[in-house]
């Protein structure tokens, strides 16, 4: 008997969850979102799209070409935002067998030696302790308006001593215009992509 009334309370429960009061919202369906209709299937001159852009093509030769130009004998210009040309001018560095001893990216300056010796042969690396340091050059690397300036000079004497007994003398500013010409040479003709 218990059975009994608890399966009729259980059916009583069911039944009156069943019957409720009918809810307009959700017999209504004209306020739901419809896709939308397509009229034609083939689209009108005026809605086509014609993309014109191209993909830059990879240069054909290395180098900047006419994207840097010589304006003085210790002077040249990258026409480049500073960041670029700090990379641009790095990588030519490394491409020109010059050797960054040290740099300043935030006041822009790269010092450079010019190795001059041929270090692959046998006897070339037996005689290099023999050789005297190379001279130690400053790239000063300077934003003007659109384009990047890089000045080459001698760094100055106290950076150019290897020790307090040092006597020679400084190499001479055509050291720097001779470096400056190398990059220049490389950066317009040689320079390759990483």
């Amino acid at each position: 008997m218990h059975v009994i009334i608890k399966s009729l309370l259980l059916t009583g429960f069911l039944v009156s969850c069943g019957t409720t009061t009918p809810d307009s919202r959700y017999r209504d369906t004209q306020h739901l979102e419809r896709p939308p209709r397509v009229t034609n299937s083939s689209p009108t001159k005026e809605q086509r799209i014609v993309d014109n852009s191209s993909i830059p093509k990879k240069k054909d030769r290395a180098g900047l070409g006419s994207d840097v130009y010589q304006s003085a004998p210790t002077q040249l210009t990258i026409k480049q935002p500073f960041d670029d040309a700090w990379s641009t001018l790095g990588r030519a560095l490394k491409q020109s067998g010059l050797k960054i001893t040290d740099h300043e990216r935030d006041k822009g300056l790269y010092y450079v030696t010019r190795d001059t010796t041929d270090k692959t042969g046998f006897f070339a690396k037996a005689t290099a302790f023999l050789s005297d340091d190379p001279a130690i050059y400053l790239l000063t690397v300077k934003q003007e308006a659109e384009e990047t300036v890089v000045t080459a000079t001698l760094a100055n004497a106290t950076e150019q001593s290897s020790g307090p007994n040092e006597t020679t003398p400084p190499p001479s500013v055509e050291g720097a215009e001779d470096l400056l010409q190398l990059l220049f040479t490389t950066l317009r003709d040689k320079l390759e992509e990483e």
